[in-house]
Parts: C-alpha cells; structure tokens; sequence
C-alpha cells in the first residue's frame, strides 16, 4: 500500500516542477494522509511533511512520536524537534536546506494559517502559493484502489441504515438509533463517522443533531450515516414515514425520489457540476417546492466526506470519469418536516452509478 502513496509523491513532484514551485508543504489531515500514509489529526504540536521536488523530501515530527511516524510512511528520512525546541525554527532550517530554486512553495488551503505565518517569517525570499487546485485535481479522480474503500464503506452503510430502520419502535429515540447505526459499522469492519437520525419536524434541518426526541406514530424519520475504510468516506441518506404517511408527505417523497432518481439518469462525463444541480432542481421546482430545496446538490467524496467537486449552481467544472460524489435533493419544510434521499455515485465512461443501494422508499 506504501506503494500508492509513493506514486502519488511522483506523480505531484512532475506537476510542481511543470509550474516551477519546488516542493508541497504538508500539514496534518487528509492531504497529509494522500501523499505519505500518515492519516493523523491537527495537535498543539506540530508534525509537517515537505514533498521537494530536488532534494530528499522529509517530515517533521514531535520526539515522542517518531517511531509511530515512521512506520506508516514510504518517506525515509524521518526529522525530529523536542519539547524544548522551536519546531517552526527547525522546519525553516530544513526548507532552506533543500535549496529552492524557485522560492516558491506549495501549500492546500487547509493549511493552518498561524504555523504558515511563522514560518513565512523565517523563510525570507521564499513565498507560499495555494496548490489545491493541483492536489484537488488528483484527489477528484479516484484510483481502482480509493473506489474498492469507498464501495465497501458504501455496503457498510447501506447494512447500518438497514438494522436502524429495522429497529423503529415508538418511544426509541434518536440517539439510541444513531449509537445502534454506529455499532453495526464499526461490527462490519468500518469506522463510524457521522449517523444522525432525526424524528418528526427536525428532519426539516438539514445539518440537524440526533437528541432524546422520542419515535411517534406519523414522524418522519431521516437518517444521514457514513464511514469509512481505509480513510475512505461513504454517504447515504434515506427518509421514512413511521406509520401511515400523509398526503403531504407521501408527495413531497414522491418529488424527492424523483429528483434523486433523474439526476442520477442524466449525469455523465462533461455534464458541468451546475448542469447536476439543474436536473433535481428542475424537477423539485417544477412542482412548486423550489424555495425549500435550501442547498447544493452534491458534493465530492474520499477522504473528506466534503471535498470537491461541489454539485452546485454555476460551476462549470466537467464531471469526469472517476469522480465521486453524492447526489442529495431535499425538501425542508420548516416546522414540519423534511425529506432528502442521497446517493454515493460514480461518475464513469458513459453515465454514473449509485454506489451506495440500500432501498428508497417511504415505508421502512
């Protein structure tokens, strides 16, 4: 697996060199974990990874955690700093080793702006330039590798928001749902990242938090569950009726399902990511329900359950074989209830698939 790492290294050094930049400074979080292996989160203490495009690319780590660095990553030479030590003081130093011939360096917009601005103080001559468009461009297009993560995540999730839907009962809560999602990942091999159930009028809030409101005859029910493999996100979303739905909702269900269904239909290389979005809007406005579609239709899926490309109203990025990303119209009634129905997809050679196939469907 070193190996996928490591070409992705070369594969980025053959593309900075192209724009005359002379390495890619790294930070803790998934761009650090695409390129070396080491999926760590953002500390107090500061680990650092530089990709030199001329010399022997390097990471910086704390003392007490160099062995651990060191075992998950193809880069070989492995720098310290100790706790009484000035850790950007010493990164600086190393840069400067390299030799820049350029004086530039490349940096995601992830980076963490108060180390940057420290280092930037100490590198005189040198200057940071934002390359995410470069590393987005790499991570949009998913190796045979990243999809077997993310298509087994997806079959995790789809058994997970099963066993949820399996244990409705009136009086069971939405915290004792998500914690029931939540195992069933983490028993199938995967590691829980988000299950939010929600019952009744909060389903209307897109980015709504799971609580201790209790199920009820007629609630509307909306889970939004993922996890991961490897590091790899999957994304689902499914919405049902506990008991005998409405008129109301069983149409507002309807429309959803069908604005799922046809963007899903139309989406294939070269659609733009705004042409997406038009597709399930125009079915959602067409029915009079257009000012409660509140949000994008998509976004991007990997190693950040949101990360381009973004399905959004007026980007003209073309959608390409290889992408990943989620197709989520929805409905929010506010003070009542709400209704979204999302899909991990794939875009490929001649359309798109659902990755992600538990069944759709207003009755659980």
């Amino acid at each position: 697996m070193i190996d996928i790492f490591k070409a992705r290294c070369d594969e980025i050094i053959r593309k900075l060199e192209g724009e005359d930049i002379d390495g890619l400074l790294l930070f803790p979080g998934a761009n650090l974990y695409y390129f070396t292996g080491v999926n760590i989160g953002l500390s107090e203490r500061l680990t650092a990874a530089y990709i030199c495009v001329d010399g022997d690319s390097f990471m910086l780590v704390p003392k007490l955690e160099e062995e651990l660095r060191g075992q998950r990553t193809w880069i070989s030479r492995i720098e310290v700093w100790n706790e009484d030590e000035d850790a950007i003081e010493i990164l600086s130093k190393l840069i400067i080793e390299c030799k820049p011939r350029f004086g530039v360096i490349g940096l995601c917009e992830d980076a963490p702006w108060g180390w940057v601005n420290k280092l930037q103080s100490k590198l005189n001559g040198i200057h940071f330039l934002d390359v995410s468009n470069i590393v987005y461009g790499m991570r949009m297009l998913k190796s045979e590798w990243e999809l077997n993560n993310i298509k087994r995540a997806c079959e995790i999730s789809d058994k997970a928001v099963e066993t949820v839907f399996q244990s409705l009962s009136e009086g069971v809560t939405e915290l004792e749902l998500s914690h029931i999602c939540a195992s069933k990942m983490r028993e199938l091999g995967a590691t829980p990242q988000f299950s939010t159930v929600l019952f009744g009028a909060k389903s209307a809030l897109p980015h709504g938090y799971s609580g201790v409101s209790k199920l009820r005859r007629g609630d509307v029910v909306l889970i939004d569950a993922g996890c991961s493999v490897n590091g790899y996100f999957s994304d689902i979303t499914r919405t049902v009726v506990f008991g005998s739905p409405s008129d109301l909702q069983s149409r507002v269900w309807e429309i959803v399902y069908k604005a799922n269904r046809y963007a899903i239909s139309k989406i294939k290389p070269g659609v733009t990511c705004g042409e997406a979005d038009f597709f399930a809007r125009s079915i959602i406005e067409s029915e009079g329900f257009g000012k409660y579609f509140t949000h994008r239709l998509g976004h991007g899926i990997g190693l950040q359950v949101h990360e381009p490309p973004y399905l959004v109203k007026g980007s003209g990025l073309e959608l390409k074989p290889g992408m990943v990303f989620t197709v989520e119209p929805g409905i929010y009634l506010r003070g009542e209830f709400g209704v979204r129905i999302e899909d991990t997809v794939m875009c490929t050679e001649d359309g798109c698939v659902s990755l992600t196939g538990f069944k759709r469907s207003i009755t659980p």
